[in-house]
Order: structure tokens, then sequence, then C-alpha cells
């Protein structure tokens, strides 16, 4: 049970995004991006993900500013969350819906948690914010941006 409970927490738990994919090298996407929409989120960073995770390509360098990007390819169907260094690369047709979950400070640091549920069952964090309540400023934006209904998790003490 304890063994558990602390993978539950560090899942939650704070952690550097310089240095989460220090020891694996970037995909490369190949293909050409053809960005459809956009919603801004501020300084946020790309989570690792093993399966999703590339270089960012050119085609959203030539677009990014010093804002973190969530964006759509509809041509390519694909999903996209885009900072300096990285860009998930998500396939539309294996997302479900987009969820915000936001972590009270307890023993832990309060956090906002951006995710992407999969249709078999699986899930893709999209970035972590040290602020709580970060991402809920932005809910309309991607309702109507993504067309992928957002939805909250219950809030939960970081114990």
């Amino acid at each position: 049970m304890k063994s558990f409970l602390k993978a539950i927490l560090n899942m939650f738990s704070k952690y550097d995004s310089d240095n989460d994919i220090q020891n694996f090298p970037l995909q490369q996407y190949i293909g050409r991006i053809d960005i459809n929409k956009v919603v801004e989120l501020g300084d946020c960073h790309v989570h690792y993900s093993p399966d999703y995770l590339f270089q960012t390509p050119d085609e959203v360098l030539n677009i990014l500013k010093d804002k973190s990007l969530l964006w759509m390819d509809r041509q390519n169907s694909l999903l996209g969350f885009t900072d300096q260094k990285r860009t998930l690369l998500v396939p539309l047709n294996k997302i479900s819906r987009i969820e915000i979950q936001n972590v009270l400070k307890g023993r832990g640091p309060a956090e906002a948690c951006l995710w992407v549920y999969l249709y078999e069952k699986s899930f893709v964090m999209l970035s972590i914010s040290p602020e709580i309540y970060y991402f809920d400023q932005y809910v309309e934006e991607i309702n109507k941006t993504t067309g992928f209904i957002v939805t909250f998790s219950p809030e939960f003490y970081n114990a």
C-alpha cells in the first residue's frame, strides 16, 4: 500500500522540466505541419512522453514566440503542445478528452496539470504549472480551438 501511495505522490510531485529528458534524444517529426488553430498558454513547459515527444518542428518554431502553444493540425490530424525545446504530437483519433487537475498544497507543492486522455484507457500529461488553477483560465479557448471537451478532475491535497 505504501508503494502505491508513493507512486501517486511521485506522479504529482514537482519536477524539473529542464532535466526530465536528459537521457532521451528527441525524435524528429517527418512530414509537414499545417497549423490551423492555436491557443497561447503562457510560459509552460512540455512534459516528457516517450511515445509522443518530438523536437519542435521548424513550422512551429516560425510562429512560436516566448509562449507555449496548444495547436491543431487538421490536415495531418494532430494535436500539438509546444515550447521552445520540444513538442508533444498526439493523433486526434486517439484523444477522448482534455482534462485539468488542480493539486492543492499539502506537504507537497500546489500544482495544476494539463492532460490528454486517450481512448485506449491511458493519458498523456501535456504540462505542469506550479500555479494552482493556472490552466483554468484557458478552458473556454481550449474547448473552442480543439473541439474537445475540457473536464476537471477532483482537487486533492498533495500530502
